[in-house]
């Protein structure tokens, strides 16, 4: 019977969260209300009141499952050195964000997801900062951290730059090749 009950939760949490993304890829976070979720997801506001606070911890909660899926990501990715080879990295997120650019798109322009940019800043600096620590022990503690917040912003940035459509009708694959020549070069400063 618990199992059954723990299932019934998950669907239900899975059904709001399903419900809320696709509100959010047609309208503003702060036009979203929890009526329209629950109506969107065909549960009662009684099933969502049992499972979130508000409107807000719904977001923070799927933002986490976002982030939590593109932290498995960097996992994942064949242990290289990225400044030789990023493309371990960059190819599996690039198609994780290419796969909903729309939704994407639309989190990355409402001010109310900055806790999400942030927790995936951090979850980008770790693994490029793991990486460092695995392919350049030797590397001056300072100019670590110089490079991984160097490189995690600027890949960031472009992705975001890429989500907004600021690179026209460039393909992710694209984005990902400049990016990849960029951080070579970078590599080459930094490694004589």
């Amino acid at each position: 019977m618990n199992g059954t009950g723990n299932r019934n939760v998950r669907r239900s949490i899975g059904m709001l969260k399903e419900a809320f993304l696709r509100l959010l890829s047609e309208e503003p976070y702060d036009q979203i209300t929890v009526s329209a979720v629950t109506r969107e997801a065909d549960l009662n506001r009684g099933t969502f009141y049992a499972h979130f606070d508000n409107m807000d911890d719904l977001l923070r909660s799927t933002m986490s499952d976002i982030s939590g899926r593109i932290s498995v990501l960097l996992d994942q990715a064949p242990d290289a050195d990225f400044l030789d080879d990023p493309m371990p990295v960059l190819g599996p997120l690039g198609d994780y964000l290419g796969r909903d650019r729309e939704l994407y798109q639309k989190l990355v322009s409402s001010s109310s997801v900055e806790p999400f940019i942030n927790s995936l800043h951090e979850t980008f600096c770790e693994g490029i900062r793991a990486r460092f620590d695995r392919f350049d022990p030797g590397m001056d503690p300072r100019l670590k951290l110089v490079m991984t917040e160097y490189l995690t912003s600027g890949v960031l940035g472009a992705y975001r730059a890429w989500l907004e459509g600021e690179y026209g009708d460039a393909a992710i694959g694209e984005v990902n090749l400049r990016l990849r020549d960029l951080v070579h070069a970078t590599g080459r400063l930094v490694r004589p």
